[in-house]
């Protein structure tokens, strides 16, 4: 990060504290935007380690930024959760009090309901896929129902498959999974997956993992693997079974009243800028997942699922894909499993 960048690091109890009072104008009517542009040193709160490639690809955004815009905008970048949770940081993102942040869709759908469909089991056939489809007509809509919840979508990070984890046993078929304590995201369709294979569910922010795997609270997760690696989760679980059940991602957002607040030439060196770490990001990850595998295999009992048993998990969660039609939409969902799979 560029020393000229930084601004003193905000507690994250004086954040929140100041989360809150934001809230509270905006209820008022109060100009937020304005006030949080004034520095034109862009806040980035997210909750990964700074020493992950998400938190690379986040700086080499901040340095573009400050670059591109001639040092009009800069970008300071707080890692880790300084800033509070997920949804705390994207409640703060949605109403000013915090610039920029990221989550994965299942955190963004409690502002917008529809994206759920790319947590549905085993909608992504690839990666190759997945960017070709949130570079078209599905990522259009997602940002256009980002704009309605007031977030202006700058991009997208890859995360990779997502994959089953847990201290008890191998994960071969659905019926493994039966009476496993799976942490998942507080999302209904991971929800509703896991209880679809037999498991039962607790709905913990990734900040609690660790924690609850040493006291029993839970006996397994489901993850992507490099952030399987990098917060240590395998130290304290013992089985890894490959079902990619989805392939995730990040969505960054700006908040919309920032964004609107800024100048065009601004918001273009912001574009450019995640342009420019998007591409690179993408490139990077694929290496970053097999490097997490290949160590993993050293740590772990790893495990693939074969096509065979691949389908029983595919037959047995399709019926989650019904349960969630209407909320999602019928035509956002059709657009999805025609784009996606």
């Amino acid at each position: 990060m560029n020393d000229d960048a930084k601004t003193p690091a905000t507690p994250r109890r004086d954040f929140l504290k100041y989360s809150a009072a934001t809230v509270g104008a905006a209820s008022l009517g109060l100009s937020l935007p304005t006030f949080a542009q004034r520095a034109k040193v862009l806040r980035f709160g997210h909750m990964l380690p700074a020493d992950t490639l998400y938190n690379k690809a986040i700086q080499m955004f901040a340095d573009e930024a400050r670059k591109l815009s001639a040092g009009r905008v800069g970008v300071d970048i707080y890692p880790a959760s300084e800033l509070g949770t997920i949804p705390e940081m994207l409640s703060a993102t949605q109403v000013g009090s915090l610039a920029l942040t990221m989550a994965v869709p299942a955190w963004y759908s409690n502002f917008m309901k529809p994206i759920d469909a790319f947590t549905l089991p085993y909608i992504v056939s690839s990666p190759e896929k997945l960017r070709s489809a949130l570079d078209g007509a599905l990522g259009t809509e997602v940002s256009r129902m980002g704009e309605a919840a007031g977030f202006h979508v700058l991009g997208y990070w890859l995360m990779g498959g997502r994959h089953i984890v847990n201290k008890v046993r191998p994960v071969t078929k659905p019926a493994d999974c039966k009476g496993l304590k799976i942490r998942v995201i507080n999302s209904q369709v991971y929800i509703q997956t896991f209880r679809a294979l037999g498991a039962s569910t607790v709905s913990l922010d990734p900040s609690e993992l660790y924690v609850a795997l040493q006291q029993g609270v839970v006996d397994g997760f489901e993850y992507p693997l490099p952030d399987l690696v990098s917060v240590k989760l395998y130290e304290v679980s013992k089985f890894l079974s490959l079902d990619a059940h989805t392939t995730d991602f990040f969505i960054v957002s700006i908040n919309k009243g920032i964004w609107e607040g800024l100048s065009a030439p601004d918001k273009s060196a912001l574009a450019q800028a995640m342009k420019t770490a998007m591409d690179w990001q993408w490139k990077a990850q694929p290496e970053e997942i097999a490097g997490a595998l290949a160590k993993l295999k050293t740590l772990m009992t790893v495990n693939e699922i074969t096509p065979e048993n691949k389908k029983l998990f595919v037959d047995v969660t399709r019926p989650v894909y019904k349960q969630f039609e209407s909320s999602i939409g019928k035509d956002f969902l059709q657009l999805a499993i025609k784009e996606l799979s």
